[in-house]
């Protein structure tokens, strides 16, 4: 059990030391328009959620 514990994290930092030199130093999409993405998103749930609400409303009203 310990000797697969201490396999796992030798091959994990290994990993680590390997695909170091590969990653990006820049990320191509820029963070501000993946943030106005996910605001768009939240914005349209909201508005779906608020919408069923006062359907339910009308809906169970009599």
């Amino acid at each position: 059990m310990k000797f697969t514990g201490l396999f796992m994290l030798v091959v994990a930092v290994l990993a680590l030391f390997i695909g170091a030199g590969h990653a990006s130093p820049e990320p191509k999409v820029p963070i501000r328009k993946i943030g106005k993405v996910v605001k768009t998103g939240f914005g349209v749930l909201s508005a779906a959620g608020t919408a069923h609400e006062v359907y339910n409303h009308i809906r169970n009203r009599g």
